[in-house]
Parts: structure tokens; C-alpha cells; sequence
């Protein structure tokens, strides 16, 4: 295989060599664990089975046998047709596979079953998420992906809040930016994007409905947004206002951007999940707004949007270098309007290393 898709796998073999098992399988059925198919291979179909050991195979159905070769040439390829089940065990006994480890984060207990109604004499060992797990520091090129992915979403942005006049429809912005994105390099969205006018920003994962928001002077306007280029996501929020807004806004705005700030000059490596939380909630507490600020301050971001390590006050994790992690304080009024301020960046022995370089400053987000 070519780099680095072999480093990747090497690593995965170092990690499950340790459990005893034989190999590993990753099965995604439907696009059921695309993320870690795609981290190993670099395939981007909905269906596909992976056998990594010492002599990796890859499996999918007619629909993609095309595909694979032009995407993963290296890879031996065998087609499946009809049950999968049948060609798996061929593969697996032929191979003198005894035990092999399969993801319990991805693998339901249905599917379960089938592999072990459907190949009798081989164990299946569930492993707490060792795909996952490598997938939490990012090489140098996949970086690169994410800061071209970050470029495309505050061009993005830029484009739409010009674009923004009394009248229009939360919905009709978040439409037209998206699209604005498919034709300017973007390969997807990295998730639903966010456009909240005036009481609509106090929800933190606001979804517009039927009954859609007009904008009006004086509204806050939040966009939360992202997409996805080369496989890997972006995610940025910034919060303005759209002419004069109320009384309570600079003073809030502060907040939230002093927290966004701390918490930025305080990230390293070394640190762990619920330090870099305390960041900036500590922030926002002196404020007098703790009881407002009801989510974790990150996560991390990759071939998902959301994807380990979390950074807030129940977190396991600590920060390693390589690591991609938003810092996302928040300040919401629930009926009237919320603040919230997000950058992503990456954890270096030093510091945080910002992909996000989006204005933030309090007297560049008036529209």
C-alpha cells in the first residue's frame, strides 16, 4: 500500500498485536464505519469490507468494484456477489484466521450475530474503536486538508454576509452558502449549516423550521459552518450584528471573546480535556454568565466534524500534539440571543496553531 495509508496500517497492526488477535475487520455496510474504511484505504463508497493483517484484502460489491481500482489500485480486490457473509468466510478460513478484532463502537449487536451465525470457527473480538483512536492525531497532510477546507468555509462566509439584507430567510442564507461551497471546491458540507437571526442564536444546535426567521436591524446573526475538502471537515462559528444591536451584546460578545482568547493562548499539549475547558469557562464564569455556558468549549475535528478528543468538564482525554480541536465558548439568553465564537486549530508541544483566522474582534462584527 502507498504511504500513508501503509503507515496507518502499520499502526493499526502494532495497536491490535497487543490484544493476541489474528487481524482486523472493519465492515461498512452502507456507509455504517466510512470514516475509519476511508482513514485506512482512502475508498469513498458505502460499501466495503477491509481485512488488515499481513496481507490485506478489500471487498465490496459490483457497484464499486470500478471504483476501488481507481482509488485504491495497491489493494488485492476480490467482488462479492449476494450474501456477504459467504466470501468473508472463504477469506478468513482460507487464511487460518482463528480470532479477529472488530470495532465495538461501529459493530451493533445484529451485525454481530450475522458474522458469527455466518462463519462459525472464528472468533470475533470486539475492540474498543483502535481506528478511532489512531484517527486522533493528524499528519502533516491531513492538516493541510482541513486548513484548505477552513479557507473555502471564511470565503464562504465572507460572500454571505454581504450578501445579507432585511427580509431574507434563515433558510434561504444557509441554502445559498451552500451552494456558494459546491461551486467553490467544497466536495460537501461538513454537517446541516447554522443560520440563526436575533432569539434563534440561543439555541446552540438551532435547526430553522417551517415557519422560517426573517432578518431584521438590529438582530443577532450566528453561522455556524464547515465543508468538507479531500475527505476532511472544517468548522467555524462567528456571531454579529446586523446593525444596532440590544444593550446587552457588546458586554457578552466580550465575554465570550475573552474566554475564545484564553482558552486559545492556553491550549498545548499536555493538557488535558477538562484543563482546556476550564480555560475559558472560568472566563465566563467571573462574568457572571457560567450558568449560560451549557456545552463542552471543543472537540475534535477530522474525517467527522465531531470526533474525539472532546474538550470539557467530563473529559478523559489529553491533548497530544497533531491533535485538530475547536475552541468554542458560548454565551446564550435563551428568547433573545446567544454568542458564540469558534476557531479550530491544532495542538502543538508549544501552543494551539489556529487554521481559523476569520475577524472575531468586537468592532469587526457590526454588519
Amino acid at each position: 500500500m502507498r504511504d500513508p495509508y501503509a503507515r496507518r496500517l502499520e499502526r493499526l497492526h502494532g495497536a491490535i498485536s497487543q490484544e493476541g488477535i489474528d487481524a482486523f475487520l472493519v465492515l461498512s455496510l452502507e456507509g455504517s464505519d466510512y470514516p475509519n474504511l476511508f482513514y485506512l484505504t482512502g475508498f469513498r463508497g458505502s460499501f466495503g469490507i477491509f481485512i488488515a493483517d499481513d496481507d490485506p484484502l478489500f471487498l465490496t460489491d459490483p457497484r464499486y468494484t470500478e471504483k476501488v481500482r481507481r482509488e485504491v489500485p495497491e489493494l488485492p480486490l476480490k467482488e462479492v456477489r449476494g450474501r456477504w457473509t459467504e466470501p468473508l468466510k472463504e477469506e478468513l478460513r482460507g487464511r487460518g484466521i482463528r480470532n479477529i478484532g472488530i470495532n465495538s463502537r461501529t459493530t451493533t449487536l445484529k451485525l454481530l450475530e450475522v458474522l458469527e451465525e455466518g462463519i462459525p470457527g472464528v472468533e470475533f473480538v470486539p475492540l474498543d474503536g483502535p481506528i478511532e483512536k489512531l484517527r486522533l492525531t493528524k499528519d502533516e497532510n491531513e492538516i493541510e486538508l482541513m486548513g484548505e477546507a477552513m479557507e473555502i468555509t471564511e470565503e464562504g462566509l465572507s460572500w454571505a454576509l454581504k450578501r445579507l439584507s432585511p427580509g431574507v430567510a434563515e433558510r434561504e442564507v444557509a441554502l445559498e452558502l451552500e451552494m456558494w461551497y459546491r461551486r467553490n471546491g467544497a466536495e460537501d458540507v461538513s454537517f446541516e449549516l447554522i443560520v440563526a437571526f436575533g432569539e434563534n442564536s440561543s439555541m446552540p444546535h438551532y435547526r430553522p423550521h417551517p415557519g422560517e426567521r426573517r432578518l431584521r436591524r438590529g438582530d443577532v446573526v450566528l453561522f455556524d459552518v464547515g465543508v468538507r475538502y479531500g475527505g476532511y471537515c472544517s468548522d467555524l462559528t462567528r456571531t454579529f450584528a446586523f446593525g444596532r444591536p440590544q444593550a446587552e451584546f457588546p458586554e457578552i460578545y466580550r465575554a465570550v471573546l475573552k474566554a475564545n482568547l484564553a482558552a486559545i493562548r492556553g491550549i498545548r499539549a499536555g493538557l488535558s480535556g477538562v484543563e482546556a475547558d476550564k480555560l475559558a469557562r472560568e472566563v465566563i464564569e467571573e462574568a457572571g454568565f457560567g450558568e449560560r455556558f451549557g456545552h463542552g468549549l471543543g472537540h475534535g475535528v477530522g474525517i467527522q466534524v465531531h470526533e474525539g478528543p472532546r474538550l470539557s468538564p467530563t473529559s478523559e482525554d489529553t491533548l497530544e500534539p497533531g491533535m485538530t480541536v475547536t475552541v468554542e465558548p458560548g454565551i446564550y439568553l435563551p428568547g433573545e440571543f446567544g454568542v458564540r465564537i469558534e476557531d479550530l486549530g491544532v495542538v502543538r508541544e508549544g501552543g494551539l496553531e489556529l487554521l481559523s483566522r476569520f475577524p472575531k474582534d468586537l468592532g469587526a462584527v457590526t454588519i
